[in-house]
């Protein structure tokens, strides 16, 4: 067991977890065998499509767990403004999610809400509460409140950023400093933005991102997972 502070005396016991640098996002008709081949660290089965396609969620969940059992996917959960956070988060916990990503996060408030659901989830599934970590991934207010999400859940444990920007411009430089800092100043891994299809300069979007302190990277694409495993080696 490990034990770090989060900007005060307060101590928190956290597992040791292996380090996570390429986080593929796919949908639940995705082709198994070609995630598997991506070679990604940890799988996010998307959830912030139409809830008619969470039908296939379970089938999913368990042609994956025959295929690599030591791996669980995460899911992402769609923005508290969907109205579909909850029914999606409960989808999540009855696959047996171990972490979900929260898109369009505004604030640390809305960690501490998802942290509620998650909870009365947990209860009925017959799981421990708290056994299921969020990761924050901020949009422009959240970028703005990165100050927010520092004590505002112990089941944080990562913040990241998503923005249709030009990965390179100043407006992202804005955000990966703000979210690379928020992360390293509460003590958890900070994950860097999709990025766009067919961006030409997806390497270096890497480098600048791991020398921002950012710990991984989450992508849509097979084809970006053996890049950002590269340059986030350790």
């Amino acid at each position: 067991m490990k034990k770090f502070k989060i900007g005060s005396s307060r101590l928190l016991t956290m597992k040791e977890t292996p380090k996570i640098r390429s986080w593929l996002i796919v949908g639940p008709s995705a082709d198994m065998s070609t995630i598997h081949a991506a070679g990604a660290d940890r799988l996010v089965l998307d959830l912030t499509g139409s809830p008619e396609s969470w039908g296939a969620v379970a089938g999913f969940c368990k042609a994956w767990a025959e295929l690599d059992p030591d791996q669980p996917p995460a899911f992402l959960l769609p923005s508290f403004a969907s109205m579909r956070t909850e029914v999606a988060a409960e989808y999540a916990i009855r696959a047996g999610a171990v972490t979900v990503l929260l898109g369009g996060t505004r604030n640390g408030a809305e960690v501490q809400r998802l942290a509620v659901v998650l909870r009365v989830e947990e209860l009925r599934c017959g799981r421990p509460p708290g056994s299921t970590a969020i990761v924050a991934l901020a949009d422009a207010a959240g970028i703005f409140a990165a100050a927010s999400f520092e004590r505002c859940s112990e089941r944080l444990s990562g913040l990241g950023w998503e923005l249709d920007l030009d990965p390179l411009s100043d407006a992202a430089r804005l955000a990966r400093a703000a979210i690379g800092l928020a992360a390293s100043a509460i003590g958890v891994m900070a994950i860097d933005a999709v990025s766009p299809t067919g961006n030409t300069s997806f390497q270096s979007e890497c480098w600048i991102a791991r020398e921002n302190g950012f710990a991984g990277k989450l992508s849509r694409r097979f084809d970006q997972i053996q890049i950002i495993n590269h340059v986030f080696a350790d």
